[in-house]
């Protein structure tokens, strides 16, 4: 059965080489590869064409941010499963083999997690899935954790990084793809709860492994990742959280704030390392801009919500449990 692997690239030349060369490598032939592009000037999409024409490629002229272009990634694939892989990843020869038997093999799952090693140190783990705090914010399961024996059980979990995942391309529609509102950051959290929420699953497959150089392609702007990432998980709550869940997590995010303080004042890394980096009222701007937008978006968050929760197939009980086994602590959250 043919497998769709969507790349979404921007400004990504430097890595492209390393990312289509494994997918050539892969041991599971009946794949197609798509890359969206979002209007790079890097001439990362002559590389393309010069060196790997079997790669499809869909020009965007903007920059339409990570979520809408896997929409359209995933809108113009044949496969029956979509495979989502950053462009600055190297997957090794059975990443997709082993996905798609995972896959076959457990019907009840719609989201299969792989095992995200670091290309920094491929001895360290960067994700073997998601773990959410109960304001949203979500982070890689075992980050910057030794890879042993314990990393090698295949298991349920609560989501996958998009990073490098594979879902069912027809769940994918059924729960209306990625939210293209949110650019960028999040969107894999948001359309991984949608997805439970239909009664599916997600399988983490430690026998999928990647390669990750971590927020390879973002690094140049820190305050928008900060943004981002503030606004989309405010959004998420909004949109999926049952109403006690939603409430109580106004107490965590300050707990949040405090400790993110507490880490300065220490100058405990990471926290140090960006706050030497950053002005602390920029910081604060960033914070009230995304507040601002939640506000200004309300309406359109809360008909997004109708939606969802009308349509989901288990009872807040059952969303509520997830967010209790997947949580992660305040301090794992903060200072790994």
């Amino acid at each position: 059965m043919l497998v769709s692997v969507v790349i979404t690239n921007w400004n990504g030349k430097r890595y492209l080489a390393e990312c289509l060369n494994s997918l050539k490598n892969q041991t599971y032939h009946f794949l197609e590869i798509i890359v969206v592009d979002n209007g790079s000037s890097d001439d990362s999409i002559e590389f393309i064409k010069t060196n790997f024409p079997e790669v499809r490629i869909i020009a965007n002229k903007t920059n339409v941010g990570f979520a809408e272009a896997n929409n359209t990634g995933i809108m113009a694939a044949k496969g029956k499963y979509i495979a989502t892989l950053n462009n600055d990843t190297v997957a090794e020869p059975g990443w997709l083999l082993n996905l798609i038997e995972a896959a076959e093999r457990r019907r009840e799952a719609a989201m299969f997690a792989s095992k995200i090693l670091s290309l920094h140190n491929p001895n360290l783990i960067e994700s073997k899935g998601m773990l959410i705090y109960p304001d949203g914010i979500a982070k890689c399961r075992g980050f910057l954790t030794k890879d042993n024996a314990e990393c090698e059980k295949e298991e349920e979990v609560l989501l996958p990084s998009a990073c490098a995942a594979l879902y069912r391309k027809d769940i994918l529609f059924l729960a209306g793809l990625f939210d293209k509102d949110y650019f960028a950051y999040c969107e894999d959290v948001d359309i991984g709860l949608r997805i439970r929420m239909l009664g599916f699953s997600c399988l983490y497959v430690p026998r999928a492994r990647t390669y990750h150089y971590y927020s390879g392609t973002s690094r140049q702007n820190l305050l928008l990742k900060v943004y981002l990432a503030e606004r989309n998980r405010l959004w998420t709550i909004i949109k999926t959280f049952p109403i006690p869940d939603l409430m109580v997590s106004l107490i965590f995010t300050f707990k949040r704030y405090i400790f993110y303080l507490y880490g300065a004042w220490l100058k405990i890394t990471p926290i140090k390392e960006f706050c030497a980096k950053e002005s602390k009222l920029i910081i604060l701007f960033i914070l009230a801009k995304a507040y601002l937008s939640t506000l200004l978006n309300l309406i359109k968050l809360l008909k997004k919500r109708q939606y969802i929760m009308d349509n989901k197939k288990v009872p807040a009980k059952e969303i509520r449990a997830w967010l209790k086994k997947y949580k992660i602590g305040i301090r794992e959250m903060i200072f790994t």
